[in-house]
């Protein structure tokens, strides 16, 4: 099969349900309670970082058992069983929402990330300026912060957080912790636009593709995403989140063994081979991607 042809496959996995009631932290709670971001209390803010993940699953169970055996993720589950906090290394990383109960219950699982900002009302005024949209009331998270779901101008759905005791620091991702983000845009220009209106990222095109069709967004000085256009012309722009593996290879194949589906296996002519892209068993994607600094020094897309 060419390349060409397991992109196409990919298409299934942006046909997501986008379920509003079900997109927050928490569901539709104006409060909630969960572990800190950070053990420093001190710690400060890192504006456009992505800081947390979730996954809203129509099957709870179902994902912690796959990530679980997949990656060595642990899971504190809440009483009612309907959310989870990854855990890993002794690291809070993520989270996981059990929607099935929901009143209108996902037909498919998406992670959505949240980045960080300074304060929530005025960047959802910005947001408002720029032309992305608010999805659900701000909850408060007890020891965390202010969270709120939002669409950006083209039409992807993120959260925003702004953080009561700061942010996780940057510094190397550990395997199997998340990495980075790309956005798969409709319309990359609009998308780039957007970003840099609402949130001040700088944006710049990646150094193997001075062209521009990538562009990196980069805030406090790091680089955070990546965007690039959407292949799919009927489908909307979506985040896709990475982890970083030892082997694509080996956790793809081990991901399709435990109930989850290879829609890209790792292919030469595509980052050097050092990417795979899944679904887990609930349909969410995710991207492996093998990375080390002397790799991505000589990498090409």
């Amino acid at each position: 099969m060419t390349l060409s042809n397991k992109l196409v496959r990919i298409e299934s996995l942006l046909m997501i349900v986008a379920l509003l009631s079900s997109a927050s932290i928490l569901g539709c709670s104006s409060t909630a309670s969960l572990p800190p971001l950070v053990e420093d209390e001190t710690a400060p803010q890192i504006p456009g970082k992505f800081v947390w993940h979730n996954l809203i699953t129509n099957d709870g169970e179902a994902a912690r058992t796959f990530y679980g055996e997949l990656l060595g993720w642990k899971f504190d589950v809440k009483k009612d069983g309907r959310y989870s906090v990854i855990t890993y290394r002794g690291h809070n990383i993520g989270g996981i929402l059990d929607a099935s109960k929901d009143e209108n219950p996902p037909e498919s699982g998406r992670w959505l990330s949240a980045i960080s900002v300074a304060n929530l009302d005025d960047s959802l005024a910005a947001l408002n300026a720029a032309g992305g949209k608010q999805v659900d009331a701000p909850i408060n998270v007890s020891g965390v912060g202010r969270v709120v779901t939002i669409e950006d101008a083209d039409g992807a759905l993120l959260h925003l957080l702004a953080s009561e005791h700061g942010d996780p620091p940057d510094g190397e991702p550990t395997h199997n912790s998340w990495i980075w983000h790309e956005l798969l845009a409709n319309h990359a220009d609009k998308a780039v636009a957007f970003y840099e209106a609402a949130f001040g990222y700088q944006s710049e095109p990646l150094e193997a593709k001075p062209s521009g069709e990538y562009r990196v967004l980069i805030s406090a000085g790091a680089p955070r995403a990546g965007i690039i256009n959407n292949p799919f012309e009927s489908t909307r722009s979506t985040w896709i989140p990475y982890l970083r593996v030892e082997d694509p290879a080996a956790l793809a194949e081990r991901a399709s063994a435990l109930g989850g589906t290879v829609v890209l296996a790792p292919n030469p002519d595509l980052r050097d081979g050092n990417l795979a892209l899944i679904l887990d068993p609930t349909g969410a994607p995710v991207a492996l991607q093998k990375w080390s600094r002397k790799e991505e020094e000589g990498a090409s897309l």
